[in-house]
């Protein structure tokens, strides 16, 4: 039998395991939104946006003309790079590892009075920097696992560029990216012996997730429980070789249909000799008709 399907078989089977297919596919969506949902460990992103922008002092001019802030638009590139640095990252693990302490009050240095013989009078006393212990959270984190979560991304010709950094944790996240825009800004002009960054925005902690996408798995499971349901059936189709029809054996066989045989039920105990009690009621009628016979030859 040729196993190829036409269109209008392959829409029979559908019809026929309709009902199959459309349990697979919620069970497959089911799964899909349960290993989104419970089994992969969400991930959380924050980003800090910072400006590209020559200074005044910079520029011969007070306004920065077109050139140069094509130029700053091009140095973004380098700053990629140089934000990923081990330079750049190292300060930041060791920043996250071991917060600077809050300044409460800066150190001031000491006022003295010139009087009018020349001598000098204290006025104000120097005070010392007061801290106190930062309150910021304790991070131990190694150059290559924050490598591994800093991206940099921008617009074609915008001098703005984000530092996005994803983390199973959102404060994490938050306080990585502003860690790194913190120093990175502070070692630029080292760097570029110019101070031409700024920074836009900072990052706060996200609480909604990036990944895992719930609705994209949903989807996924859907479609490929669903899928390989109906490949199953397509292929049991396929391998099923039983003649189903009258038809299939004019066109297997060449003959001519001269009619349908119903299924007839097999019996059960089915013999074709007499019984006993047959025999009994065979025998019985047999005397009757002969005792009629012979009281009628009596007559």
């Amino acid at each position: 039998m040729n196993n190829v399907l036409e269109l209008r078989q392959l829409w029979h089977i559908i019809q026929k395991h309709f009902f199959a297919l459309i349990f697979m596919a919620i069970i497959g969506a089911c799964a899909g939104y349960g290993v989104a949902k419970f089994v992969i460990a969400p991930t959380y992103s924050s980003a800090t946006s910072m400006l590209v922008n020559r200074s005044a002092d910079d520029t011969s001019t007070a306004t920065a003309n077109l050139s140069d802030q094509q130029a700053d638009v091009q140095l973004i590139n380098t700053y990629k790079n140089l934000i990923i640095s081990s330079n750049v990252l190292g300060t930041v693990s060791d920043k996250l590892e071991n917060p600077a302490p809050i300044v409460v009050q800066k150190a001031k240095d000491a006022v003295y009075e010139t009087l009018a013989d020349g001598t000098r009078r204290l006025v104000t006393p120097a005070q010392k920097e007061i801290t106190k212990p930062s309150n910021k959270t304790k991070y131990h984190l190694s150059v290559d696992e924050l490598k591994s979560m800093v991206t940099i991304s921008s617009q074609q010709n915008s001098q703005v560029f984000s530092i996005n950094v994803k983390s199973k944790d959102p404060k994490l996240a938050a306080d990585v990216a502003n860690e790194v825009a913190d120093v990175f800004k502070d070692k630029i002009g080292g760097f570029m012996k110019i101070n031409n960054v700024s920074i836009v925005d900072s990052a706060k902690a996200n609480k909604k997730p990036v990944s895992p996408n719930t609705k994209l798995f949903t989807l996924a499971g859907l479609v490929v429980l669903g899928g390989l349901t109906f490949l199953y059936m397509l292929i049991k189709e396929l391998a099923d070789t039983t003649i189903k029809s009258p038809d299939e054996v004019s066109q297997l066989f060449g003959l001519t249909n001269l009619g349908v045989i119903g299924h007839v039920k097999p019996i059960k105990n089915f013999s074709m000799a007499p019984s006993s009690t047959t025999s009994v009621k065979i025998n019985q009628s047999s005397g009757a008709q002969r005792s009629r016979l012979s009281r009628l030859d009596r007559e």
